[in-house]
């Protein structure tokens, strides 16, 4: 009898031990995407991919918590804190959460100095458990296609150069010595503009050769189907769109603009009209262009999820969100006072 009761509580340690390393085990576990996989829309990474919607649910940046990481339902409801990370650039897919930290003036109130990180890249499963770092130093513009994010990296040394690394955080390499922006990815190819001459080219992220695919002077092409949308600097920053292989320009939007997005089905068009005398934020019916006002006055990080557009007054002291297309029904995103 007396050995059966020092043998109980040994199975009951060595049950305990098993179970913690099983836990570790499945935590430091990758779990891989399929291909082609995709962590946020170009438009939102645009605009600094501070919301991202992924599986039903909506992971965003809250600015009335000074960036930490939140989640919500498609309804804007349910708000959940992930993390009190300073996040942006978001990606959402499988298990995970990857975004940039940018804690370099975070507040602190809660006395707690390890309750965050500083800069870099970091993974972290949808619940908010098990951070893993991917990168320390600093960096811009994350995109996550596939099993690999690509990134631009930054140190004093070197500046802003393109590179990638894989979910798991090995294969981190240097792609390119130029500060491409990332923004648009598809079968493999990467759209971007080139930093030097600003003319649309093509990498092929496999084998990492380029191709020009127009001369044209653009800023932040976005490719849209079967149209690659962009900023003119020829022609002072208008809206223009060519076709996905590069022929056949055509010029959508006048006006000089500061930013824009585009929604998945590709009908609608958001942009900020920034001339100086007419700047407002509107809103373009594809199909039809017929145009909209949604607001005038500045404003900036058009996002688009969960059936919405929202964005941010330029100072960022109000943000602001309405259904998709040509209304005018606009609320303020408050996550605290919609929460009550």
């Amino acid at each position: 009898m007396k050995n059966i009761k020092k043998i109980i509580p040994v199975t009951l340690v060595l049950i305990f031990i098993i179970s913690v390393i099983l836990m570790i085990n499945n935590n430091s576990r990758t779990s891989y995407n399929e291909e082609a996989t995709m962590g946020n829309t170009s438009g939102n990474l645009l605009n600094g991919g501070f919301f991202s919607e992924y599986d039903n649910r909506i992971y965003f940046s809250n600015r009335m918590d000074d960036g930490a990481l939140y989640s919500m339902n498609m309804d804007f409801k349910d708000f959940k804190k992930i993390s009190n990370d300073k996040a942006g650039y978001i990606n959402a897919a499988g298990k995970y959460l990857y975004y940039l930290s940018m804690n370099y003036s975070k507040n602190k109130t809660d006395g707690d100095v390890f309750s965050f990180k500083n800069t870099g890249i970091y993974r972290i499963n949808l619940d908010g458990s098990h951070s893993v770092n991917l990168h320390d130093d600093p960096g811009g513009l994350i995109n996550l296609y596939g099993n690999s994010l690509y990134y631009q990296y930054y140190n004093s040394k070197e500046g802003l150069k393109f590179y990638k690394v894989d979910i798991d955080g090995k294969n981190n390499a240097k792609l390119s010595d130029s500060p491409i922006i990332p923004l648009s990815i598809k079968e493999d190819l990467l759209y971007y503009s080139g930093t030097s001459n600003h003319a649309i080219y093509t990498m092929d992220l496999s084998t990492g050769m380029t191709n020009l695919l127009s001369r044209t002077k653009a800023y932040a092409p976005i490719l849209q189907e079967k149209y690659i949308y962009y900023m003119s600097l020829e022609h002072n920053y208008a809206i223009y769109r060519m076709k996905a292989d590069g022929t056949n320009p055509e010029e959508i939007i006048s006006e000089r603009c500061s930013t824009y997005n585009i929604t998945p089905d590709g009908r609608y068009l958001y942009y900020q009209v920034d001339d100086t005398q007419n700047n407002s934020i509107r809103c373009m019916n594809l199909d039809t262009l017929e145009t909209q006002t949604l607001m005038e006055g500045d404003f900036k990080n058009i996002h688009i999820v969960g059936g919405k557009v929202i964005f941010t007054d330029f100072n960022e002291t109000v943000q602001y969100y309405a259904p998709i297309g040509l209304q005018k029904l606009i609320l303020e995103f408050n996550p605290d006072k919609i929460a009550k």
